[in-house]
């Protein structure tokens, strides 16, 4: 079940799936569209992809790039990235 909350005790909201975080946006109307997004594909095609890579960073098209000087873990993430 996909489940919508502030993120720990800051202005960022979280979405989970049951008790993983699946992730972080800035504000809520962000994290409602990946919910929309994820309920719309079939559960299978989730599972295989954590069951053959792990965890991977998600880009939707028209989504911004972060801004220059963006974090390590972001540059982590981008080169992870799997565009939908």
């Amino acid at each position: 079940m996909l489940r919508i909350e502030r993120y720990k005790n800051t202005r960022h909201w979280a979405l989970y799936d049951g008790h993983e975080l699946v992730v972080v946006t800035v504000y809520r109307r962000g994290a409602r569209e990946v919910q929309r997004r994820l309920a719309a594909q079939p559960r299978a095609t989730a599972e295989a992809a954590a069951a053959a890579g792990g965890r991977r960073c998600v880009v939707f098209p028209g989504a911004q790039a972060a801004a220059p000087g963006r974090s390590r873990a972001a540059e982590d993430c981008l080169a992870r990235t799997v565009v939908l």
